[in-house]
This record gives C-alpha cells, structure tokens and sequence, in this order.
C-alpha cells in the first residue's frame, strides 16, 4: 500500500487511541474488503480515499458489492450520495462479471 494512503487511512481514525488506530489501519491494509464491510470503517473510507484510492484497494467488483443503497444513503452531505450513488451506477455498467 503507497505510504499516501497508509497516511490518509491513519488520518481517519484520528479518534482512536494510538493501539486502536494502528490495528485499524493494518486490517485495512492487510485485507481492505473484509475491513470495508464494517459499514462505519467503509463511510470513513468513503469520505476520506478517493474513488481511485478505493478501486485501488478493493477492486472495482469489490467495491460495487459494498456500495450498498443503505450505505450511500447514510452519506453526508447530499452531493456526497450522488457522486457515490452515480459512481456505483457507472460500476455496475461497465463491471464485467467474472461468471460470463
């Protein structure tokens, strides 16, 4: 994982004690899409890690799966639920299934 975005999930977890944030950030960058399906850490995620930083870490089929209608609508602000709600539309268009 590039040291930016070792930083930038560090940065998420700024209320955690020192321990806490540390385990945090290994979970993530030991497997991101087991970390990502606990919905609080996945809108830290959502909110700090750009959309490339997020395909980066779990793939694009990956990231469609957790990009649930409840998750997005938990999102603040409004814009924030249209970009993910457009973003996962556009996932789910050009995501090629690996059963085809």
């Amino acid at each position: 994982m590039l040291s930016a975005v070792k930083n930038k999930i560090n940065g998420m977890f700024w209320d955690l004690t020192p321990s806490a944030r540390k385990e945090a950030v290994e979970k993530i960058a030991k497997d991101p899409v087991t970390a990502f399906r606990n919905e609080q850490v996945l809108l830290r995620a959502l909110d700090t890690l750009s959309w490339y930083e997020l395909i980066k870490l779990t793939g694009s089929d990956d990231l469609l799966k957790l990009l649930t209608d409840t998750t997005i609508s938990r999102l603040f602000p409004e814009g924030r639920r249209r970009y993910y709600a457009n973003a996962k539309r556009l996932l789910s268009k050009y995501t090629v299934s690996a059963t085809r």
